[in-house]
């Protein structure tokens, strides 16, 4: 519950200083700015939160090299981090 709460916590800041740059009186379509601040962050955060399983699934791989039992765990682990990777990849 912590982290689902520390998670909203950090976008939500994020949200406000990325509105503060966007946000300029002098703007015509203050909305449509903020909504394209918004987006990108969302898109930052999704793309953190990719990175951030790519990097665990690497340690559980390379931890699972030595255990005979976890081989087709580590498979799938394998096939999740790929796949996450050519999402990261197609972003750009």
């Amino acid at each position: 519950m912590a982290c689902r709460h520390q998670r909203w916590q950090v976008k939500h800041r994020a949200m406000d200083r990325a509105m503060e740059r966007v946000a300029d009186p002098g703007v015509a379509d203050a909305a449509g700015c903020a909504a394209h601040a918004l987006s990108l962050v969302d898109s930052a955060i999704s793309h953190c939160e990719k990175l951030r399983r790519v990097l665990e699934l690497e340690g559980w791989i390379r931890e699972a090299r030595d255990c005979p039992l976890l081989v087709r765990a580590s498979a799938r682990w394998e096939t999740e981090r790929q796949q996450l990777i050519a999402e990261l990849e197609l972003s750009h």
